[in-house]
């Protein structure tokens, strides 16, 4: 069966529309399994390859971002110029494999490098696949598609905090009862289990799902440009003809910047403020993470799918001004209030973070030139996990740090960083939301 997604126009079935827009999303949800399995395996890790909690923290932080963020700039011309459906397939098998490879890993250097080969091929996913749906579909069912897909990360992160944990501690247990299960820790098998399922998706984007044909996502205009532009022109386009990209920019770093930190350090903040275990507080976040992002995106899709076609930018802009504005709110009394108090406010913040991610591909799909796209949202990956990946739960340990022997004192860094950044994004889109009046047509 090849389903011949790239010819989505009117006469499309929807069955044929799902059906990529289904695995690109299974896709999604596993690299975020992948990326955040980690987070659960820190403790067996430490105690068999004998490294620290900041080696830990590289592994986690800077060292996946700097690969992630700069993989994605350099594989953006080929999202721009190369077969997409092609690349992702190949991408997810080479993800997946050097997810499996982690098992194999004797020291820190050998994880670090296969934790780098998963990034530089995660790098790849966001854009081409958010290139393919500016393709695939016209505007009206543009924003569900993409809404859908952006459940990812969501249902990945939620499936590695809760069935990861499960996962190990099934292995943990039964040890001891199934003499197979020794030949490795039970860390080298959770990475192997959680990788397989990449070289299922891998195939299966390769055979059943075809490119479609590159064309602008405008309503206005009806010829693809001819060859691909340089990378100056990518940046004309977003500096100059479309002023309201570098305020957008900056406004889903910032927030980008609050939500690695919440995601980061809140369940940190819970263990150590309430003497709570990990298994507990993951049984808790796990859930509340998974169900929040989940709602927050189909609504964000709700609300823009509201608007008209003409006035999706400014509408989708103005959507996440408004979720940021309320974000100052509530991540503030996420990281201070008593522990059940605390985990609703936690699932608020994560709502309205959710609809702002969700949205963020939007601008660029219907602004930018179909040859321009790939590279102008590599740009947004770029800036984002790199500044707000990497700065955010930096500020709050440092915070920390500075506050010690004041009552929650990370929960207190945790509430600056995240007031800050939430104040500054909001601004940012309002900025961003103004100037998409002036936003070029390219006809």
């Amino acid at each position: 069966m090849n389903i011949r997604s790239g010819a989505s126009q009117e006469g499309t079935t929807v069955g044929a529309c799902a059906y990529p827009v289904g695995l690109f999303l299974a896709c999604f949800a596993f690299s975020y399994l992948d990326r955040q399995i980690m987070s659960i395996l820190v403790e067996p890790l430490k105690a068999t390859l004998h490294i620290s909690d900041i080696q830990i923290g590289i592994l986690q932080g800077f060292s996946f971002t700097l690969c992630y963020a700069t993989a994605g700039v350099i594989i953006s011309r080929m999202v721009d110029s190369a077969n997409r459906v092609r690349l992702i397939a190949v991408c997810v098998a080479i993800w997946a494999c050097s997810t499996m490879l982690c098992a194999t890993a004797g020291s820190y250097t050998e994880l670090l490098i296969w934790r780098g080969g998963t990034a530089i091929a995660e790098a790849a996913l966001s854009p081409a696949v958010l290139s393919l749906f500016a393709d695939m579909f016209i505007a009206s069912r543009l924003t569900r598609a993409t809404g859908i897909f952006m459940l990812g990360p969501y249902i990945g992160s939620g499936l590695a905090l809760t069935g990861g944990g499960m996962l190990l501690g099934w292995l943990t247990r039964e040890m001891g009862h199934m003499p197979g299960l020794a030949a490795m820790h039970p860390w080298q098998w959770v990475f192997l289990i959680v990788g397989l399922p990449g070289i299922l998706l891998s195939i299966l984007v390769f055979f059943t799902v075809s490119e479609p044909a590159r064309r602008n996502h405008q309503a206005s205009q009806t010829s693809v440009e001819k060859g691909t532009p340089a990378f100056r022109d990518v940046l004309n386009e977003l500096l100059v003809k479309n002023r309201f990209c570098l305020p957008f920019y900056f406004a889903y770093t910032c927030l980008i910047m609050l939500f690695y930190s919440l995601t980061a350090w809140f369940p940190t903040v819970m263990m150590r403020h309430f003497t709570l275990t990990a298994g507990y507080v993951g049984q808790i976040t796990g859930p509340v993470y998974m169900c929040a992002g989940v709602v927050g995106v189909l609504l964000a899709g709700k609300l823009v799918r509201a608007a008209l076609p003409a006035n999706l930018l400014r509408d989708s802009l103005k959507v996440s001004a408004c979720a940021c504005g309320l974000l100052i709110i509530f991540s503030v009394l996420a990281s201070c209030m008593p522990f059940s108090t605390a985990i609703i406010f936690y699932a608020i913040t994560l709502f309205c973070a959710s609809i702002t991610m969700a949205l963020a591909p939007i601008p660029l799909q219907i602004a930018i030139p179909n040859r321009m796209r790939g590279r102008a949202i590599s740009l947004l990956v770029f800036m984002t996990n790199l500044l707000g990946g990497g700065i955010g739960p930096f500020l709050v340990g440092y915070l920390s740090q500075k506050f010690h022997g004041i009552d929650n004192a990370l929960g207190l860094g945790l509430a600056i960083v995240s007031v800050s950044a939430a104040t500054a994004a909001t601004l940012f889109y309002t900025l961003a939301m103004k100037r998409s009046a002036t936003a070029v047509s390219h006809d």
